[in-house]
């Protein structure tokens, strides 16, 4: 049987989720070459780890020796999260991630169809079977069956509650070893959207994204201390996160 390849791709809304840890995910609808049209569920670290990998796979194309012959598209960089909610941030997000999909799966084939795009948009167990959510005292329906309800009806989201994103302190310096990480210095205040089971956190520092060893970390006794600025506090700010830069 032949390959099948993502025909089309729309991002319908994000989820809050608190397992394992408070979090959002997108939802994503995928419409495949044989037919098929299915759901899966993307945390926003995740397109990051794509873009990664398809800026060192395709140099020329992601412009990395020159920009004008960039086609690979740009991801929806750092938005400044503080005093901000993940929700707010997941939302401003929906679009552009969108519009990446879209842009992305029309790329010349040999980018648009490789194999790190086909794994990214498969469908994965746990699309299938999500983390089962603890009870907040009412009875809710499946994860699954809820994205297909909010397809159905246009993407109503709006029952869902915001969660404030957690403050860590950096106690020591760290210098990233690969493009998908971000440098620490000791004091330093970060965000984290992601902690992955790996030991390797997904944070949110005033210049850049991306993942630090957790061992680098520790909670910040009182992140309401720490404020900016109104018009710093509600700005949005959208950066490339490439290979060299």
């Amino acid at each position: 049987m032949p390959r099948r390849n993502v025909q089309e791709v729309t991002v319908e809304d994000v989820q809050k989720r608190r397992n394992p840890n408070k979090h959002y995910v997108y939802i994503i609808k995928v419409s495949w070459s044989d037919g098929t049209n299915e759901i899966i569920f993307r945390r926003y670290s995740k397109f990051f780890d794509l873009q990664m990998e398809l800026l060192d796979k395709f140099p020329v194309e992601g412009g990395q020796k020159d920009p004008k012959r960039r086609i690979i598209p740009f991801l929806p960089g750092k938005i400044l999260f503080r005093r901000s909610h993940i929700r707010d941030v997941a939302m401003k997000r929906l679009k552009p991630i969108n519009e990446y999909c879209r842009a992305l799966i029309q790329l010349p084939v040999y980018i648009s169809q490789c194999e790190e795009v086909r794994l990214f948009f498969e469908t994965r167990p746990e699309d299938v079977n999500p983390p089962k959510e603890e009870s907040s005292g009412k009875k809710k329906s499946g994860i699954v069956e809820r994205a297909t309800s909010i397809i159905k009806r246009g993407g109503d989201s709006s029952s869902a509650d915001p969660l404030p994103l957690d403050q860590y302190v950096a106690v020591t310096d760290y210098e990233k070893q690969e493009s998908s990480e971000i440098s620490l210095y000791a004091g330093q205040v970060v965000e984290v959207i992601e902690k992955n089971e790996s030991g390797w956190w997904f944070v949110s520092s005033e210049e850049a994204q991306g993942w630090v060893p957790a061992t680098c970390l520790e909670a910040q006794d009182d992140p309401d201390d720490f404020s900016l600025p109104a018009e710093e506090a509600t700005e949005g700010v959208t950066l490339e996160l490439s290979s060299g830069t």
